[in-house]
């Protein structure tokens, strides 16, 4: 049986063209049709409903998280990069160790229904604690909705002692341990090269290469870190990670320079910024314009759970206005700029571009219907920019993810 969806309003493609009266059509939870017009293949039997006064957009993607310190909401708010969340001394490590099971749970539970509740369909998730976490955080997560890529890491990081020979290999034991967790996530996350020699960068980037894995890293997201990388290596963070590894997309770049930022776009790497995380932690606004004026693809993500919900509406919104006031120019970003970062862009940044991230035949029917007719929504003239700066999670009418209805609901015919 298909699903229909008739009298909808929907943005449709990379371009996010408005359709006014639309339909779409979902067959095996994929996008069958979506436009103008009953589509000619709709079968008698589909299941069929009304979208009159909704508007459909991709769901959206939520390209960096750590769903993991759920538990652990806004503690440590005022402190710095290093003491919250450094991987040996910060404070959220302790949280982690010290947590029971149950709370784990629950707090990756809520926090996957809260992303539903903001329309997010897929997220990528940076996880800690090697094997067992890559495990344990697959396993907590209800029914594997919304879609989740977890990028795991080793349980291992290498002490500023012993960094100073950055031919130092990663400990077998600790390989081993990436291997098997390899095997179960999507691919690699490292929390940063200040914690590994550049041999071990090597080491775990072409073991989750060989395995068809994806390899991220967070990289030059505060002046310390990229201190911290030049005066142990002669070398800032990005440029050693760009010789060591091959990273399918880079996380923050914050504090990066523009010569940085020139040989990321050159090598065509995504970056995935968090415009609120870093202004929580006090690390300033990502160089977003710079990236977008020398064509780098850029995503956005909502970082740490315990500094930021889940919520990628605001994530554009504080986006595109801090944007806007750092350039002293309103046409600085378009929305459409924006809403392709929480969309298209994260979708191709994941390496799920063919497959998720718009509207359009073929791609997976991970869908987020808005009320059109709430008080901050209706009357809007430009339905783009209203997404962008003024939808909200209780906008959400329904959410789908493969075509199932996943949250809310949609009224039938």
């Amino acid at each position: 049986m298909s699903t229909l969806i008739q009298n909808v309003a929907l943005l449709y493609g990379n371009d996010f063209e408005l359709i006014e009266n639309g339909w779409i059509q979902i067959e095996g939870g994929r996008i069958e049709y979506a436009g103008e017009g009953k589509p000619g293949s709709a079968a008698a039997s589909s299941d069929t409903f009304n979208g009159r006064g909704l508007l459909a957009i991709p769901g959206l993607i939520d390209a960096h998280t750590h769903i993991g310190d759920s538990i652990a909401k806004d503690i440590g708010v005022g402190s710095t990069l290093r003491e919250l969340v450094h991987p040996i001394y910060g404070l959220k490590n302790k949280i982690l160790n010290e947590a029971k099971e149950e709370q784990l749970r629950q707090g990756v539970a809520e926090t996957a229904s809260d992303m539903l509740a903001c329309g997010v369909t897929t997220f990528a998730d940076f996880r800690e604690g090697g094997l067992k976490g890559a495990r344990d955080i697959i396993n907590y997560l209800p029914n594997k909705k919304p879609h989740a890529i977890i990028l795991c890491r080793p349980n291992f990081y290498f002490t500023p002692g012993q960094i100073t020979d950055d031919t130092t290999p990663m400990p077998p034991s600790a390989l081993n341990e990436l291997k098997e967790a390899l095997d179960l996530s999507g691919g690699l996350g490292l929390s940063g090269p200040n914690e590994y020699t550049g041999n071990a960068m090597e080491q775990m980037s072409q073991l989750a290469e060989r395995k068809g894995k994806l390899v991220a890293i967070h990289a030059a997201e505060s002046r310390d870190s990229q201190e911290f990388s030049s005066h142990y290596f002669s070398e800032t963070e990005v440029k050693r990670v760009l010789r060591h590894m091959k990273p399918n997309f880079l996380v923050h770049l914050t504090n990066s320079t523009e010569e940085e930022i020139i040989q990321v776009c050159q090598s065509q790497i995504p970056i995935v910024c968090c415009p609120r995380a870093n202004s929580i932690l006090g690390l300033g606004f990502p160089p977003i314009t710079k990236l977008l004026e020398v064509g780098a693809k850029v995503a956005l993500g909502t970082d740490n759970v315990m500094l930021n919900a889940p919520d990628m509406f605001r994530e554009m919104d504080y986006t595109s206005r801090s944007i806007r006031a750092i350039q002293h120019e309103p046409g600085a970003v378009n929305s459409k700029d924006i809403l392709r970062m929480a969309t298209v862009n994260a979708a191709e940044a994941l390496g799920l571009g063919a497959t998720t991230g718009s509207l359009q035949e073929g791609k997976r029917a991970d869908i987020t219907f808005l009320n059109l007719n709430a008080p901050n929504l209706n009357l809007s003239k430009d339905v783009i920019a209203s997404v962008v700066h003024r939808a909200r999670s209780d906008n959400v009418a329904c959410v789908m993810v493969n075509g199932l209805i996943t949250h809310g609901s949609l009224a039938r015919t």
